[in-house]
C-alpha cells in the first residue's frame, strides 16, 4: 500500500510546486511576443516593394473588381464593411483597434506603398502578416488600391 501512495504523493508535490497561474501566463505571453517578433521579421525579410512595379493587370477594371473581393474576404472582418474600423468582430475590452480608412488623419491615407507594406508585413498591434498568410502580391496590390481609391475617399 505504501508503494501506491508514494507516486501519488510525488505527483501532488510536483503540482503544488509548479509555476503559478501568473507565472504561466507571463511565460505564455513572452513566448507569443517572441513568435510575433519572429513572424514580423520574416515578413519584413520577405517584403520586396519592387514586386509591385512588375505586376501587370489585364485591365485597370480587373484590378478594381478584385480589390473589393479581397477586402471582403480578408479585411472587413476587422476593419468593417465600409472601412470604418468598426467591425463587430472586435469584442468589448479588446485592445485591437483597426484604423478607419475614411479618417483624413489616418497616417497612411492615400499612400498606396505604405498600405501595401502594412498589409504584407502586418503589425505587432494585431494586423496579420498577410504576405505570410496567403495573400498574393496581386491581391495585396488590388486591395491596397481599393482602400486608397474607394474606401479612403470621404
Amino acid at each position: 500500500m505504501r508503494w501506491i501512495a508514494l507516486p501519488l504523493a510525488i505527483g501532488l508535490v510536483t503540482v503544488a510546486c509548479g509555476p503559478s497561474a501568473e507565472e504561466t501566463a507571463l511565460a505564455e505571453a513572452a513566448a507569443a511576443a517572441a513568435e510575433a517578433d519572429s513572424l514580423m521579421a520574416a515578413a519584413e525579410a520577405g517584403y520586396d516593394p519592387s514586386v509591385f512595379d512588375t505586376l501587370t493587370w489585364v485591365s485597370p477594371e480587373r484590378r478594381a473588381e478584385y480589390g473589393p473581393t479581397v477586402y471582403i474576404s480578408s479585411c472587413a472582418r476587422c476593419h468593417g464593411a465600409q472601412g470604418l474600423g468598426d467591425s463587430e468582430f472586435i469584442m468589448k475590452g479588446d485592445t485591437l483597434r483597426p484604423p478607419s480608412f475614411r479618417e483624413p488623419t489616418w497616417r497612411m491615407a492615400g499612400d498606396i506603398d505604405a498600405i501595401r507594406r502594412a498589409i504584407f508585413v502586418g503589425t505587432l498591434e494585431g494586423m496579420p502578416h498577410w504576405g505570410l498568410e496567403g495573400l498574393s502580391a496581386g491581391a495585396v496590390d488590388a486591395v491596397s488600391a481599393y482602400i486608397v481609391d474607394r474606401l479612403g475617399r470621404n
